[in-house]
């Protein structure tokens, strides 16, 4: 299930990296202005991610902090459907953008802290970077051949409801990983490691999926 968000949010980041200063230029800004004008949002974007980032790893709530990005990124993407005017649609980058860039990031380390051993982790590494990637390839058809400028509507929407997905099966994750702590604690409460066959990774009733400290 994680890997469909990682691949939500791979539609999310390359879309808007690559479209950025072209979606900017369609809302009536000159080219060097465009280009301009697409800092701010990836700047603000960047100081977010690091207090997001010191959070997420401060208190192990990295699902908690996927689903706050993602919840950013889809108030960007409602207020550039829902508003005519071009300040408002500029000034929801400012969302999208720092959704995106922290979503993704989030949801790839999360996966790897929940798995086990160092070979299934590695996998797992290259399964998040590969489902992210895949959603790069949806990008070139989606803000081309599927949606127009210059308000890419058809992209937008896919992009929101790709979102509200997100945060659908992102807090199911974390409904099961704590459905499963709870199993694990019932069995170490009454059995040892030595009861436990080896090798099991995360499946061990002694890994307890990442949520948060408490």
């Amino acid at each position: 299930m994680m890997g469909v968000v990682l691949f939500f949010s791979g539609v999310f980041v390359y879309g808007l990296a690559y479209f950025t200063p072209t979606i900017i230029a369609d809302l009536g800004y000159s080219s060097v202005n465009a280009q301009l004008f697409s800092v701010p949002p990836f700047a603000a974007a960047f100081v977010v991610s690091i207090i997001a980032s010191y959070i997420s790893d401060r208190y192990g709530a990295r699902g908690f902090v996927s689903i706050f990005a993602t919840i950013l990124a889809m108030i960007g993407f409602a207020m550039y459907l829902g508003s005519p005017s071009v300040h408002v649609n500029y000034g929801s980058l400012f969302f999208s953008i720092t959704g995106a860039y922290i979503s993704l990031p989030t949801l790839s380390t999360w996966m790897a802290n929940n798995t086990a051993p160092h070979i299934r982790r590695a996998t797992a590494v290259a399964f998040a970077s590969s489902m992210s990637n895949f959603g790069g390839i949806l990008v070139t058809w989606l803000f081309g051949t599927l949606s127009s400028p210059p308000l890419y509507t058809t992209a937008t929407i896919t992009l929101f409801i790709f979102s509200v997905l997100s945060v659908v099966i992102t807090a199911g994750t974390i409904a099961y990983f704590s459905f499963q702590n709870r199993i694990k604690a019932a069995i170490r409460a009454t059995a040892t490691r030595e009861d436990e066959r080896p090798g099991l990774g995360d499946r061990s009733a002694w890994f307890v999926y990442s949520l948060s400290m408490n």
